[in-house]
């Protein structure tokens, strides 16, 4: 068939695959394969379709066979998302390798990398490539929300706030990450800016009083760094408040062995509750520890 003929062909698959109808524009680029096997066009699409209905092996026989075709970082970067989401990491940084070879300012390869060094508990790397991408642009959302949150589950908490403030100058809708800078000056011992800030956020941001609602919907896919380390936060405070809970029941039998929280603590339990989506108890232990903060400081 002529080369104008394929060109048709793919132009319809096209229009098939922007119209939603995946079945057949995947059955036209089959179609063009058939007639012309080295239009590498087509298994670059049929991969990126099958990638988008989660069948990731399917995707990468396709994307494998457009990189003997045409061996571009595109390529190579999504042979990498496929293999990474089969969870087979050292695949995975084989390919993004290849993509940066031949395009060291790729950004999302190295975005790509630094997760999967973070799934690997590779620090020095996650850092490494996060860091790249700052590099490369200075504002990036993803890297530095992904950076702040690297820096908050290591304890680097100066380095943290760095990133945080950077962040949420320039994109300051984020709840989530409010919190975390409350905690973070909590930790660095600026108690009352914290408490300040977790203040003005039940005034103002929606995120304090549902966040559990937020928490799905303030990440996109790129910025899947930040949201894992979220769900990680999160996960522990689940933990940490059953704990306590347990503790406050076994107080109701025996009062005389319950000590009530330092300011610090309370101060914990505020953030653990409101992580847990009750906003109530939350403002209850932060009143407290302010009330035991500024007893403390009248004494000294």
């Amino acid at each position: 068939m002529q080369a104008p003929e394929i060109q048709s062909l793919f132009n319809e698959a096209v229009r098939l695959e922007k119209a939603g109808e995946r079945k057949k524009s995947k059955e036209t680029y089959l179609k063009i394969i058939e007639l012309s096997p080295d239009h590498h066009l087509s298994y670059q699409n049929l991969g990126a379709i099958f990638s988008k209905e989660g069948d990731h092996r399917n995707a990468l026989d396709f994307f494998l066979k457009a990189i003997r075709l045409n061996p571009d970082f595109k390529n190579y970067y999504n042979a990498g998302v496929s293999v990474f989401k089969l969870k087979e990491y050292e695949k995975a940084v084989h390919f993004i390798k290849q993509a940066l070879h031949l395009n060291k300012q790729f950004i999302l390869g190295h975005l790509l990398l630094a997760q999967i060094y973070q799934h690997l508990n590779q620090d020095e790397k996650t850092e490494i490539y996060l860091k790249n991408i700052i590099k490369l642009d200075p504002n990036h959302k993803s890297a530095l929300g992904g950076l702040a949150m690297f820096y908050y589950e290591r304890k680097r908490y100066p380095e943290s706030l760095k990133m945080l403030e950077r962040y949420l100058l320039l994109y300051p809708g984020n709840a989530q990450l409010k919190l975390i800078q409350s905690e973070v000056l909590a930790k660095q011992g600026n108690f009352k800016e914290s408490a300040n800030l977790l203040m003005e956020m039940t005034k103002t941001d929606v995120g304090f009083t549902h966040f559990n609602e937020t928490l799905a919907s303030a990440w996109q896919e790129e910025d899947e760094l930040a949201k894992e380390s979220i769900h990680r936060i999160q996960t522990t405070a689940k933990k940490r408040l059953k704990e306590f809970q347990t503790k406050l029941e076994l107080s109701r039998e025996n009062p005389e062995e319950f000590a009530p929280p330092e300011p610090q603590e309370a101060l914990d339990l505020s953030l653990l509750y409101l992580f847990n989506g009750n906003p109530e108890k939350a403002m209850q232990y932060l009143v407290f520890a302010q009330k035991m903060k500024e007893n403390t400081d009248a004494k000294d």
